[in-house]
């Protein structure tokens, strides 16, 4: 009888590690040839953006009972230097009432603070006599005292912005504007105290208990925060990026991030100019001398501003 062949296992084995050496190689040979790009230099990617933090908060008509509006937008502007550099035609509180075609008075002071140095004024540091909560106490209660101290200490600037203060008539301001630098980063100002909200040391601290005060003295005022914006800062020759650097008590955006806790908590409104207008990657085009606005950084928010209120106007 003729014997049966079996099967070949070992032609099936060789035919199989072929087959799987040749899909192998195939899908290497597509995977060299690679694909057609589908990027765009041109596109406009605006829409995967980070998220900006803007928080426009809508005016209650029960705050705006008894209030008889005079027909002119007025604004109060509060902080230091993006208005203190310029207080004239050109400056950054001129080119904001212009997109509300109103007035605008400027209160800032060169070199403050958001935050208090110390818990009680002390003479040797007059800073603190014109930071924001020293304005904000001085406005709603009427004196004006400490700020006439710390002014006269300071510079004849101070002091004709003082008297600017004294002389104001609140029923007249329609929109508080504050808007501070990095200076409390800078120098190093704590961000927030967890045991005390309105601890005036701290920068969250100091803007919680301004905004309560200015708020309960006069409802009728609709409170603009703007934020600092992207910047930087030469110290001891070495150029500190405020987006990565932590000079003891966070980065800027941690800061904001406190600072928009408060606005949550208040109620006012918030214009996010680190995210929203000059970023990290555009600040060279809109700042000089490290952190301080040129003209092209005041337009642009100032055009920032009238986005949210310029038709407030109309």
């Amino acid at each position: 009888m003729e014997k049966k062949q079996g099967f070949n296992f070992h032609l099936i084995f060789f035919i199989v590690i072929l087959v799987l050496f040749l899909f192998a190689a195939v899908r290497l040979w597509i995977w060299n040839m690679g694909e057609e790009s589908q990027y765009d230099p041109n596109e406009d990617t605006s829409q995967f953006d980070i998220e900006t933090m803007d928080h426009i908060q809508p005016m209650s008509s029960s705050r705006l009972e008894g209030h008889v509006d005079d027909g002119v937008t007025t604004l109060l502007c509060l902080g230091n230097s993006p208005f203190a550099d310029n207080k004239g035609e050109g400056g950054l509180a001129q080119a904001l009432a212009a997109q509300v075609d109103g007035v605008a008075y400027d209160a800032s002071f060169a070199d403050s603070f958001q935050s208090l140095k110390h818990e009680t004024y002390q003479a040797d540091y007059p800073n603190d006599g014109v930071s924001l909560y020293s304005i904000a106490q001085a406005i709603s209660s009427g004196d004006f005292s400490t700020m006439e101290a710390a002014a006269a200490s300071l510079s004849d600037e101070a002091v004709k912005t003082v008297e600017m203060l004294k002389g104001l008539d609140f029923s007249t301001v329609d929109m508080l504007i504050i808007m501070y630098d990095l200076s409390d980063y800078i120098d190093h100002r704590p961000l927030y105290d967890p045991n005390n909200d309105s601890n005036l040391v701290t920068w969250s601290g100091s803007m919680n208990a301004s905004l309560e005060l200015i708020e309960e003295a006069y409802p009728h005022i609709r409170t603009v925060i703007l934020s600092t914006p992207a910047c930087g800062k030469t110290i001891d020759d070495f150029y500190v990026d405020g987006d990565i650097h932590n000079l003891g008590n966070g980065t800027i955006p941690d800061y904001l991030n406190y600072q928009m806790n408060v606005i949550l908590n208040t109620g006012v409104s918030y214009i996010d100019l680190y995210y929203g207008v000059i970023r990290i990657d555009t600040r060279d085009e809109y700042l000089v001398n490290d952190y301080h606005l040129n003209e092209k950084g005041i337009q642009a928010i100032a055009d920032r501003f009238g986005y949210f209120f310029g038709d407030q106007a109309e």
